[in-house]
């Protein structure tokens, strides 16, 4: 044992040395150099969890120093993992700062990062004289002492330390998680609704080159409508990322909030144009979930389905069986007592799981884009055109019951569901071309389907960035 242990400290001394003499042999050259590493007790200096944070926190020091215009000589680069510990040495280019004030931002960077005094930044002038700032580090695991104190004195358990230092790393690791999670959660869902407008052509709907069977908006209403969605989706993501409630029914209220606030957002937009009330619900929703299950590393479409469906429970009979609203009725209320099952909506649709994105959409989004590397405009059209057609095919789209009525929804959902099946053949432009125009002679516009659509791209672009290339 304590022969094992005289070879561990003799193989970190010579790494020390190592380190000693790359800096000999850059200040050989007349150039101010920089070198980073962690301050790690004991032994062993770096792990699965130390290293991650280094090369973490090496990213930051580099784009800190960038900012201040501190560029590094990538040519003269050295880089490794030794029994010292994670370490990184390179040479400044043409400064224009002195070595002591680039010493000085590297102290400052220190002191402004979450856990800095687990960070060493040093700084070598011209003559290969180490810089300093003239200021002690206080000591990290008493937060009291000075730093070179505590460790000549022996002062703390090593063991202790260690403990707090990688319950620290993992708290900022965890927090590094969640800001690219909920980031990558908002960018996604403004990018799904994006692509959904810009999808052209599309029968009744407003895309980039036409308004559909619509009068009171058109593609830039849809663009400044997304414009104010995007505010707010990294809100409802970093809501979802860290609620903790042991029923997720407990987070409908403020939920209902939130989605509030972004419709008065989207109202406040488009001069009082409805463009996207229904995908503010189910993105919501979706992002909400994902979020959550993203936080727990438990993300699966099994599991956020059952999700779905635990939080809303009987949501069509508790909003649309009884009148939550004065006065007169809404369209959803309409089409519900009407209609009865076949009115209920996106509610229905998100009571139930979202069939309509998950047993229709989703596989068609699979087969077209799975083998494509980069999704370009051409496939996408191609691609988000067939799920469309599937949600059309099969929902039952308030929009359209409210204004015409069961015969001609379901004339629309087997028009849909006859081009769907001619994708693949000849006769695909000219039956599509005729769904085209069937909805602009009726007047009608499958704007729940369109909702749907975008949800479905949201949560495919959930797996394939978040999920399967294990990005989170």
């Amino acid at each position: 044992m304590m022969a094992g242990m005289d070879k561990s400290i003799e193989e970190l001394l010579l790494a020390k040395d190592k380190r000693r003499d790359l800096r000999v042999q850059r200040s050989e050259r007349g150039c101010i150099t920089l070198s980073f590493n962690l301050n790690i007790p004991g032994l062993p200096k770096s792990n699965e969890s130390f290293h991650a944070f280094f090369s973490a926190c090496l990213i930051e020091l580099k784009n800190y120093l960038l900012s201040h215009r501190i560029v590094i000589n990538n040519e003269t680069v050295h880089c490794e993992t030794d029994t010292a510990g994670d370490f990184f040495l390179a040479e400044i280019v043409d400064p224009d700062l002195t070595a002591i004030q680039i010493k000085n931002l590297c102290e400052t960077f220190e002191t402004n990062h979450p856990i800095g005094r687990l960070l060493d930044v040093d700084v070598v002038d011209e003559k290969g004289e180490p810089v300093s700032s003239g200021k002690a580090k206080t000591c990290f695991f008493c937060n009291n002492a000075p730093a070179i104190y505590c460790m000549r004195k022996q002062a703390h358990d090593y063991a202790a330390m260690r403990m707090k230092i990688e319950l620290e790393i993992s708290k900022y690791q965890d927090s590094r998680k969640k800001e690219r999670v909920c980031k990558q959660l908002a960018i996604l869902a403004t990018q799904s609704l994006l692509h959904e407008v810009a999808l052209a052509p599309k029968p009744g709907l407003v895309d980039r080159f036409d308004e559909g069977s619509h009068t009171d908006m058109d593609f830039s209403t849809f663009l400044n409508s997304t414009a104010a969605l995007s505010v707010s989706f990294q809100k409802i993501a970093d809501f979802g990322y860290d609620f903790s409630g042991a029923d997720l029914k407990e987070a409908m209220p403020k939920l209902r909030l939130i989605g509030l606030d972004i419709e008065a957002d989207m109202f406040a937009e488009t001069n009082g144009v409805n463009t996207h009330k229904g995908a503010i619900f189910l993105l919501g929703f979706s992002i909400f979930v994902s979020a959550h299950l993203l936080s727990e590393d438990t993300f699966t479409n099994e599991k956020f389905v059952s999700l779905i469906q635990n939080m809303n429970g009987d949501l069509v009979a508790r909003e649309l069986g009884k009148k939550l609203y004065l006065g007169k009725e809404t369209h959803g209320e309409v089409c519900y007592r009407r209609f009865g099952k076949k009115g209920q909506g996106i509610r229905g649709e998100i009571q139930a799981g979202m069939p309509c994105v998950f047993q229709k959409a989703l596989p068609v989004l699979h087969e077209q884009f799975d083998t494509e590397e980069i999704l370009n405009d051409k496939i996408l059209n191609k691609g988000l055109t067939r799920a469309l057609l599937a949600i059309i095919s099969e929902n039952d789209d308030s929009n359209i019951l409210y204004r015409k009525g069961e015969d001609v929804l379901e004339k629309l959902k087997s028009r849909a569901s006859a081009c769907l099946q001619k994708c693949k053949s000849e006769g695909f432009e000219k039956s599509y071309k005729a769904l085209i125009e069937f909805c602009k002679e009726e007047r009608i516009s499958p704007g729940g389907s369109a909702d749907l659509l975008a949800v479905s791209y949201f949560m495919y672009s959930v797996n394939r960035q978040l999920v399967s290339n294990d990005l989170n």
